[in-house]
This record gives C-alpha cells, structure tokens and sequence, in this order.
C-alpha cells in the first residue's frame, strides 16, 4: 500500500487556522494534500491541530517582522522550549496518522 510521504518544519505566516509546517514529497501525497498541507485536513484530533497552530504562531512571533534578517527575538530558552514543542507535535502527528504516513522532521535544531 503507497503511503503520504511529507516533510516537517515549521514556516513563518502561521494563524489560528493556518499553519504551514508540513509538505507533500510526492505526487501520490501531493495529489490529494496539496503542497502545502492544510492541517485541517488531515485526519487527527481538534487537541493536536490547536497545538500545531499555537506551536506555529509562537514561531512567528520569533521573527522581526519589519526587518526579518535580524536574529530572532527568542531568548535561548524560548528557543529550546519551541523545538521541544515541535519534536512533540512531530510525535503526536506519528501517533495520530499512523502507518499510511511518513513524516519526515525537517527542524534545524
């Protein structure tokens, strides 16, 4: 049986109903998905989606926004807690999919 193949890392433009952190690797994947997969669509529970979206807006709120190349705004421990946050939702997205997806983690840290 083929499986959902996506890549995992969190990009910046995240709200409370759009959160862009996981990708389609293939076609098969892409096909039904898109590119940019809506997490709303995916089949996990309302707890794990409202975590993904928290996760993505503490992300954003990492960057400066009115001049993006400075270095980010978290101190390192923020920075520490959001990969922490990140690998867990990573886990959770395992879990909840399970053995039709594949779910490669794609965080720098």
């Amino acid at each position: 049986m083929q499986k959902y193949r996506f890549k995992y890392w969190f990009e910046w433009g995240c709200s409370e109903s759009v959160c862009p952190c996981l990708w389609s690797c293939d076609s098969f994947t892409k096909e039904k998905y898109g590119y940019e997969v809506d997490i709303n669509c995916l089949p996990i529970s309302e707890r794990l989606k409202d975590f993904i979206f928290k996760l993505g807006i503490k992300h954003d709120n990492a960057l400066d926004w009115e001049y993006p190349p400075n270095p980010l705004l978290w101190s390192k421990e923020e920075e520490k807690e959001f990969y922490k946050e990140a690998w867990e939702a990573y886990e959770m997205l395992l879990e909840e999919l399970g053995e039709e997806y594949v779910i490669e983690y794609c965080e720098d840290k």
